[in-house]
């Protein structure tokens, strides 16, 4: 039999994502999965302006595929208002799965492809644990503490 490959598209937040499958002749064809459907009750953001040109937002709640458009959305908003500088106050986080990590790495070169400065600060331990995981505290200019991540001066 001849395999054959499928393609399905889908949009996850700003993104279209692509999954390929292989199938031979006369197999049942793959259908695409349905996207997630938003979960805004999961997760609430809040944007503060402790002085003038500082930014932080402070989700609560768990960031995964169907939370982080949510937060992807305030961050990205939040940039293009012209702060210089944005923090993201991760204390309120009860879960932060792979999405939200990639929303942060987003909006960090969204920030920094806008003149912004960007760190985190704050996160519990077990989301602070997946940032240790990864890699991604000195990536993320990660901070102990907010006040310490707003008054650090810019890399």
């Amino acid at each position: 039999m001849v395999p054959h490959i499928f393609r399905h598209h889908r949009m996850v937040g700003d993104r279209m994502t692509r999954r390929f499958e292989v199938a031979s002749l006369g197999s049942e064809i793959p259908q695409p999965r349905s996207p997630v459907s938003p979960r805004s009750d999961l997760l609430r953001v809040s944007i503060a302006e402790p002085r003038p040109g500082v930014l932080v937002i402070a989700p609560a709640g768990e960031v995964d595929l169907s939370t982080a458009g949510l937060l992807r959305k305030a961050a990205y908003d939040a940039v293009e208002s012209g702060p210089d500088r944005l923090v993201v106050d991760l204390s309120g986080l009860s879960f932060c799965g792979s999405t939200g990590l990639v929303v942060l790495m987003d909006t960090r070169g969204h920030a920094y492809s806008h003149g912004v400065s960007f760190r985190t600060a704050s996160a519990a331990r077990p989301v602070r644990r997946v940032l240790e995981i990864t890699n991604l505290l000195d990536v993320l200019g990660y901070r102990d503490d907010l006040d310490e991540a707003l008054a650090a001066p810019d890399d």
